[in-house]
């Protein structure tokens, strides 16, 4: 469709209409608007189209912090495709302010050196059903980046599942998860539509470091140790308050959890021969050398990954526990205490109000509504540190039971940008395009489920080194 702007009494007509239909006809949804100011046109989009057809790619959430750097990484994504001779990648951007949309694109042109003329525009609002059904039926991958998810996210998968378009968002919320896959897994098999969750920090390092270690283990595993850092950061590297926000809610309602996975996995998986400790609060592993702090945000995900393997590839389920590197022990031991203080704040309905309305205030600086400065987060990297150890032969059943301990270990690194989000972009626009380009390879037909499930099979990994990330084997497998 081509509209003619008329501003200040001067018409613009299109001379050129054949051109622009012949150069962006490949494109799922066009829409042109040529209005004037003096001597300059401008060219902006709006979010209209063709009947059936849909954008390959919307971003639901791209005016918010997290939205713009997502925003800038599917333009360098699009850019990358389109240089290799690939099929163009359609894509839009959505969100309720149409200003703020052009906002985002100006700010992104600016960061990627892109003209971005052909994004579309796509107004809907969370609170707005009919608006997000709208968006769901022009999109064949929706990027949600609108949280918490526990407070907004189910809209939106209700609008996917319900006009067939997948699915992905960086929720590490275990509440939202869990709900969303007993609400709407059925439904989205029966749609044929995935519905990938944490596919950011949370969880793509874990559950996909472990299908790494999987794929290089010549035989089984039983458990994996998993040690996160970050480096590079000053003190202008603030968290945004969304994180925030997310976290305290995970906290806030963590006693709804248990109900919800008592009805999603009525039974338990069975006990491993071989059960490693749980360790307490702060330990320190001596193979790595690493003290660590417990900080199970991943384990929910890894869970309900390798309840799958179990229960649908009949597969030996692995052990896994997570751990945020220290220092030294005196580290170790003030994170604790500072954990506990966020934990009590976001314990209570009037203390988390308060940590919501002054999060500068109680939490010196590490939340801000405006979140980090762009150059603070230039030089911040992640690590993250597996240790698996396993048999060196495999059994012929996944239930069978060895006769002896695990005799082999192996170590697996998983390395990126600045991981709330540089490196969460990278993950999520990855996990968009893995679904849109390998989609037959996705586990099962469709459903609501984790990384390490829908991925296992695909080559996001090779898609995300692409981008800037790292996998690699740091120890090859060798005997205790």
């Amino acid at each position: 469709m081509v509209r003619i702007g008329v501003v200040g009494g001067e018409c613009v007509v299109i001379t050129a209409a054949v051109k622009v239909w012949r150069t962006y006809s490949s494109s799922s949804y066009f829409s042109w608007s040529l209005v004037t100011r003096g001597h300059q046109t401008l060219l902006t989009r709006m979010a209209s189209g063709l009947a059936g057809q849909r954008y390959d790619l919307v971003v639901f959430g791209a005016t918010g912090y997290t939205g713009q750097f997502v925003v800038e990484e599917v333009a360098r994504t699009a850019q990358q495709e389109r240089s290799q001779g690939k099929v163009p990648l359609s894509w839009a951007i959505a969100g309720r302010s149409e200003k703020k949309l052009q906002d985002v694109l100006t700010t992104a042109k600016k960061e990627t050196g892109l003209s971005l003329e052909d994004v579309g525009l796509v107004l809907a609002d969370v609170s707005d059903q009919k608006s997000l059904n709208e968006m769901a039926a022009k999109s064949n991958v929706v990027i949600n980046c609108v949280g918490p998810y526990q407070l907004y996210g189910e809209p939106v998968v209700q609008a996917c599942v319900e006009n067939g378009a997948n699915h992905v968002d960086i929720s590490g919320e275990t509440l939202f998860m869990e709900s969303m896959q007993l609400k709407y897994n059925k439904a989205a098999e029966k749609a044929g539509v995935h519905i990938v969750n944490a596919c950011g920090y949370d969880s793509i390092p874990a559950d996909l470091g472990i299908r790494h270690m999987i794929r290089n283990f010549k035989g089984e595993l039983n458990s994996v140790e998993m040690f996160v850092q970050t480096s590079g950061g000053s003190s202008k590297s603030a968290i945004h308050t969304g994180t925030m926000e997310s976290a305290a809610l995970v906290i806030a309602n963590r006693s709804k959890v248990g109900a919800i996975r008592r009805e999603l996995f009525p039974t338990p998986l069975p006990k491993p021969k071989y059960k490693v400790a749980k360790k307490g609060f702060l330990y320190k592993n001596d193979t790595l050398g690493y003290w660590g702090v417990s900080f199970p945000s991943d384990e929910p995900v890894v869970y309900r990954t390798q309840r799958y393997r179990h229960e649908m590839l009949g597969e030996r389920p692995i052990q896994f526990q997570q751990f945020i590197r220290m220092p030294s022990l005196l580290h170790g031991a003030m994170l604790i205490i500072g954990m506990a203080y966020f934990f009590l704040l976001s314990s209570f309905a009037w203390t988390r109000n308060l940590l919501f309305k002054y999060p500068d205030i109680l939490t010196a600086g590490l939340f801000k509504k405006a979140g980090a400065e762009r150059e603070s987060l230039k030089n911040l990297k992640f690590t993250v540190t597996q240790i698996g150890h396993g048999w060196s032969e495999k059994l012929a059943e996944g239930s069978d039971e060895y006769a002896s301990p695990p005799d082999s270990s192996i170590i697996v690194k998983v390395k990126g940008p600045d991981p709330g989000y540089g490196a969460t972009s990278i993950m999520m626009v990855s996990a968009a395009m893995t679904i849109l380009r390998e989609k037959s390879l996705c586990a099962e037909k469709g459903g609501v489920m984790t990384p390490g499930i829908a991925f296992a099979n695909t080559g996001i990994i090779e898609r995300m080194c692409e981008r800037g990330m790292s996998f690699t084997v740091e120890q090859e497998q060798q005997k205790n």
